[in-house]
């Protein structure tokens, strides 16, 4: 091969590997970006989660004992978002609503009393809990394809990640109260709706 034709082959190998790289770097800095706005977006619903909780336990559905638990623990968990404790109030909260609405026969009686703004409240409160779960599930999705990405030999030696963070799962408990999600509103009567 003559000097023109190595140059040639040499220009193209680099070439090939700039696009490789610019390429991969795009792909890891799309992923970081979508993994800081499913983060965002997360926190966003846990935070209207425990806005939910907050006012289904002020808005008198719950007997008052419950109505102290939930608050505490709605509260424990907005102030706990984006602090190391985050996993840990969020579990907990799941778990103060799983032990509140824990009884079929219980979420069926708060149904039965709820007059059309405490239903609001209710279904508010399922609606946020299912939002939740799947804000978490996409938010784990996107952290798994990152940490893939981060490992692959081009990213580590060419350092494409930069100072990015590693990415991290949240692991909390975000299973909800069963009696409380994924059920039909009951239709209330025109006496109920003009209770309050």
């Amino acid at each position: 091969m003559s000097t023109l034709e190595w140059i040639l082959v040499v220009g193209a190998v680099v070439a090939a590997i700039t696009v490789a790289l610019s390429t991969t770097a795009g792909r890891l800095d799309r992923l970081h970006i979508r993994l800081a706005t499913a983060q965002a977006s997360l926190d966003r619903q846990l935070l209207d989660r425990s806005t939910c909780l907050r006012n289904v336990a002020t808005g008198g559905v719950l007997d008052p004992a419950s109505a102290l638990v939930a608050v505490e623990a709605a509260d424990a968990a907005r102030a706990s978002i984006g602090k190391a404790d985050q996993a840990e109030r969020e579990t907990a909260l799941s778990e103060v609503m799983r032990t509140v609405f824990g009884d079929a026969e219980d979420v069926d009686a708060l149904w039965a009393q709820a007059d059309e703004t405490r239903a609001d409240l209710l279904t508010d409160l399922g609606d946020a809990c299912e939002r939740v779960q799947l804000a978490h599930r996409f938010h784990d999705d996107l952290v798994a394809r990152t940490e893939r990405m981060r490992r692959r030999r081009i990213v580590r030696w060419a350092r494409l990640a930069g100072h990015a963070p590693w990415p991290y799962r949240i692991v909390f408990d975000d299973t909800p109260p069963p009696h409380l999600v994924a059920r039909e509103r009951p239709t209330l009567g025109p006496e109920v709706g003009h209770a309050a």
